[in-house]
């Protein structure tokens, strides 16, 4: 068949028909192009679908209404009240309001976007001495890599001075970013995925502070670690030394809750026009 084209958005929504979509399954595993394209709206989807819009601070309501004057005398006041123009102001007062509590939401960490995530950190820990295959084998392109950097999905060609990225792929279906990492004698995996993390998954997991970053930490061998920030869950899996690790961290983001609430809409604004962008 030809390419996918305008169809990938139905074809990862399950809306084309049975045989055109045994068609387009069969069309993907020979062609990159496709492939790639079906990866990305499956990213994009799963970022966009589940957006929630909490409550934001008092203080940026208190910023956005404080254009709002004591109401002048009845009388010229209640017919501008009634007016066309006013009522039109208020659609638009109230849509940017709307507009700026979806950025706040998205431009933030814990439950910005995104389910709440319980990472198979058992499962990660296995695959990483080749018990168990989390990952996918495949190595995407360094153009789709870039790709993923742009939309939000750290993928730094290095970590900690001398770790390689060696492989990038993906897990659970497309959902997950996959990295690994390697020095020739030291390994990491990197785990990115839409949502926040789920308190209730840190079972055995010890919370430490290391500078800036806030992330969660289980010592073994390997050693497992997990944090969260702006949307996405970040889950380590490393025989990496705690230095090593400790600047691996440190060049991720760095999961901070405490960011000022312009910045946190400016930030939501600018993911809300790279995923239109994208789309």
């Amino acid at each position: 068949m030809a390419h996918l084209g305008s169809d990938v958005a139905a074809f990862v929504d399950g809306q084309l028909s049975p045989a055109t979509m045994l068609a387009a399954d069969a069309h993907l595993q020979q062609c990159d192009a496709c492939e790639r394209s079906v990866r990305q709206q499956r990213l994009l989807k799963s970022r966009m679908s589940t957006v929630a819009a909490p409550e934001p601070p008092s203080g940026l309501l208190a910023a956005l209404s404080g254009l709002a004057a004591d109401p002048p005398e009845q009388g010229w006041w209640t017919r501008v009240r009634r007016s066309a123009p006013l009522r039109a102001g208020m659609v638009l007062v109230g849509a940017s309001m709307a507009v700026a509590a979806v950025a706040y939401a998205v431009g933030g960490g814990v439950g910005g976007i995104g389910d709440r995530v319980s990472p198979p950190f058992d499962e990660y820990a296995a695959g990483f001495f080749g018990a168990t295959s989390t990952s996918t084998a495949t190595n995407v392109s360094d153009e789709l890599v870039a790709e993923l950097t742009a939309d939000g999905w750290p993928c730094h060609p290095q970590l900690a001075g001398d770790l390689d990225r060696t492989l990038a792929g993906f897990a659970q279906g497309g959902e997950t970013v996959v990295l690994t990492y390697s020095n020739g004698s030291t390994r990491m995996k990197l785990y990115e995925q839409t949502g926040w993390l789920d308190p209730s998954a840190l079972e055995g997991f010890v919370s430490r502070r290391w500078g800036a970053s806030s992330v969660w930490v289980r010592e073994g061998s390997p050693t497992v670690l997990t944090w969260d920030d702006g949307g996405v869950v970040f889950t380590m899996v490393t025989d990496a030394d705690p230095d090593r690790v400790r600047r691996a961290v440190s060049e991720l983001p760095a999961g901070d809750d405490q960011i000022h609430p312009v910045r946190r809409v400016g930030d939501g604004l600018d993911r809300l026009t790279g995923w239109v962008s994208a789309a």
